[in-house]
């Protein structure tokens, strides 16, 4: 009797001990998707405010533009020849006439070429071409005029 008291034994501690490993199980399967529900929440939150983040600065981007673009246009109109002469006779300034200019000449002052005149090549009124003879002849008298002055071709 003893044997089949035992087996009894046995069998309720078998069962016993599964249902704790088939609770034990779904508290770790609980666990697991709990944490992992956590984990994603908490990577869309993070995803959800950079992108809010990057909105804000985009719009904040659009509005530096704007007021960018305000000041260039401003700058422009206090640029303009007309507000400066305008400008200028009200704080009280007149034109030059021509014998009221004077030129300094500055002894020793290095001259360089970008301070020079820039030379000025001659330029040739031509008449329309009538026929294609004269096409050509324009065509062979400008590209000579070019080689003597030392122009680059332009095509």
């Amino acid at each position: 009797m003893r044997s089949s008291r035992q087996k009894r034994e046995q069998v309720k501690q078998f069962k016993r001990l599964t249902e704790a490993q088939a609770a034990l199980g779904w508290g770790v399967i609980l666990l697991l998707s709990t944490l992992l529900g956590v984990i994603y929440l908490s990577q869309a939150s993070g995803i959800a405010t950079v992108g809010l983040r990057v909105q804000n600065l985009q719009a904040d981007l659009e509005l530096i533009k704007r007021d960018n673009s305000a000041l260039e246009r401003q700058i422009a109109e206090a640029q303009s020849l007309e507000r400066l002469q305008q400008e200028a006779l009200r704080l009280g300034f007149v034109q030059a006439q021509a014998d009221q200019i004077e030129y300094l000449v500055v002894p020793d002052y290095p001259v360089t070429p970008d301070t020079l005149e820039p030379e000025v090549t001659p330029t040739v009124s031509v008449p329309p071409a009538e026929t294609i003879g004269d096409v050509l002849w324009l065509s062979l008298r400008s590209s000579v005029s070019r080689m003597i002055y030392g122009e680059a071709s332009e095509q």
